[in-house]
């Protein structure tokens, strides 16, 4: 990635990351009258912990150590309350266009923090569930009776770090062979920092059984870590990378795969739909793996029948499962274009806050008939 893009994302994300806390911050300073000596102290704190999840996913990128664990973890989970408390407090002040009293400014304050509060809670708990299997049937005329039932799981966006925990990755691993699949597929954001100095992540992964194999496509997450160390990580958990290209299953499934289009900005060829199709025989049913979604309607266009994606996380949290639901065309689900259908997960994995609210980590079972 250049220099100046890098900068210039990072002051932008920084000035609106930091514009968020002052908003909040002033909306509980002002809501409550608090005095000019509590104030200090909130506006250190908001200072503090703000900074804390910027410091964090700088850190645990560059140092494996046991006391950055804990710092970075709580400036995930910060970031993820700072977000949620920015969305009620959003919705408290368009309320108090019904009500400009300041005694419902000061009882509206206090009730959003308990919102935010709940909220958190909640989505907290959400993600320490196990990830929930979803099953989804696919029909499809190219494919032969006798292959009818074979079944593909596809996980995606694992964000595999050091601060990931290697037991749950091993009850997700175990849950994905309790289902006996054909094929196993990674959607991308596979892993988010070098785990090669990390010991057992990759001997997890090699756990992973499938009887025609696993294969993975880029993320964007595996161009920010380094694409030759993915490579070599993929090498060594028996994972063959689909970059642009194709491979045939069982003589009768054709499964492509393109890069990220995030590897134009690392020097890298990025996304090339045309090349990853051109030796498909459309007569057999063409899967496509794309960790972004949004090349959904130029495939559908080219005779894929099914498209599998992830990316989006279905938002995880307020507001941005909203922005994702705006920003994205096909955000998350099952959409059917044509006879072409595309899923898109809401991801086996999180990035960023351990939080959902409307969504479940999942691992999607797909069975075509």
């Amino acid at each position: 990635m250049s220099k100046p893009y890098f900068l210039f994302f990072i002051l932008i994300f920084s000035s609106i990351y930091l514009g968020i806390h002052f908003y909040v911050y002033s909306r509980i300073a002002v809501g409550l009258m608090l005095l000019s000596s509590a104030c200090r102290y909130l506006r250190l704190f908001f200072l503090l912990a703000g900074l804390s999840f910027l410091l964090g996913e700088f850190l645990s990128r560059r140092i494996i150590s046991f006391w950055i664990k804990p710092f970075a973890e709580f400036g995930s989970i910060w970031f993820g309350v700072i977000a949620i408390a920015f969305t009620v407090f959003v919705i408290s002040d368009v309320l108090r266009i019904f009500s400009p009293a300041a005694s419902f400014r000061y009882y509206s304050v206090i009730l959003s923090l308990a919102v935010t509060f709940l909220v958190s809670a909640y989505s907290l708990c959400n993600v320490a569930r196990a990830p929930v299997i979803k099953e989804l049937k696919i029909r499809t005329g190219k494919l032969p009776q006798k292959l009818s039932g074979f079944t593909i799981i596809q996980i995606s966006d694992l964000h595999i770090n050091f601060l990931k925990s290697k037991k749950r990755l091993n009850k997700i691993v175990e849950k994905i062979n309790l289902e006996n699949p054909d094929l196993v597929v990674i959607t991308g954001d596979l892993i988010d920092a070098d785990l090669r100095g990390l010991d057992g992540f990759c001997d997890i992964l090699k756990k992973i059984k499938s009887k025609c194999g696993i294969f993975a496509v880029t993320g964007n997450h595996e161009f920010y870590a380094g694409i030759g160390m993915f490579l070599e990580i993929a090498k060594n958990s028996n994972i063959t990378v689909l970059r642009n290209g194709k491979t045939t299953i069982v003589g009768a499934i054709e499964l492509a795969g393109i890069d990220d289009k995030t590897g134009r900005r690392f020097s890298e060829a990025g996304s090339d739909l045309d090349s990853a199709l051109k030796n498909c025989d459309f007569t057999k049913p063409v899967i496509l793996l794309s960790h972004q979604p949004d090349v959904f309607d130029e495939a559908e266009k080219l005779g894929v029948d099914l498209q599998l994606s992830g990316h989006t996380h279905a938002g995880q949290i307020p507001p941005m499962d909203l922005i994702t639901m705006f920003y994205f065309k096909y955000p998350f689900g099952l959409y059917k274009k044509s006879g072409s259908y595309l899923y898109t997960t809401s991801g086996t994995g999180i990035w960023g806050p351990p939080m959902r609210l409307f969504s479940r980590n999942e691992i999607v079972k797909i069975v075509l008939e």
